[in-house]
């Protein structure tokens, strides 16, 4: 039940990303700079965090294809991308104690290289046409920044759920 509850709640948020949060972005408010929300990514990220790399590898696989199926322009850069940064963030938590300024920290660069590894990819095919001082400046960062403030408020429900389904893991291998 408690996973079903974290897929609907990512689900929610991805529904959110691609169309409330498109009513009140920056560019329609005609600001120099855009934002592009990913809360389905970050949900991931946070999940391959609390859950494990795999976990996190096929929630990120599952919405990164979904993202391409959706709102892509190319089937597959979203679902590699999503996928690479879920199971980063899980190797990182490996590494490091699991507290909050490391999650926030490892969010930041996770969010960070995964829109650096999209502009290099649409930049590859083609499909970026402006330069990377333009681009880290209009986009990746405010987009980062924006994506962290969500992290900050979903940190904790996401914690929550994850450690109830990892109880509940334990519980069942236990008997």
């Amino acid at each position: 039940m408690q996973r079903f509850i974290l897929t609907l709640t990512i689900l929610v948020l991805f529904l959110l990303e691609g169309t409330v949060v498109q009513v009140i972005a920056t560019a329609t408010w005609g600001l120099s700079w855009m934002t592009v929300p990913r809360f389905a990514l970050v949900c991931c990220i946070l999940i391959s965090m609390f859950m494990g790399r795999r976990e996190g590898l096929y929630y990120g696989l599952a919405f990164g294809f979904l993202q391409d199926v959706l709102f892509g322009q190319v089937i597959g850069i979203y679902t590699m991308s999503m996928m690479v940064a879920s199971y980063f963030a899980g190797l990182i938590v490996l590494l490091f104690q699991r507290g909050f300024g490391m999650v926030f920290v490892t969010s930041a660069l996770i969010l960070f290289g995964h829109e650096w590894l999209l502009y290099s990819l649409f930049r590859l095919f083609s499909a970026a046409p402006y330069d990377v001082q333009w681009m880290l400046n209009r986009q990746i960062l405010p987009s980062v920044i924006l994506n962290l403030v969500v992290t900050l408020l979903i940190y904790v429900p996401i914690m929550r759920m994850c450690n109830k389904i990892q109880a509940k893991k334990r519980d069942l291998h236990a008997e």
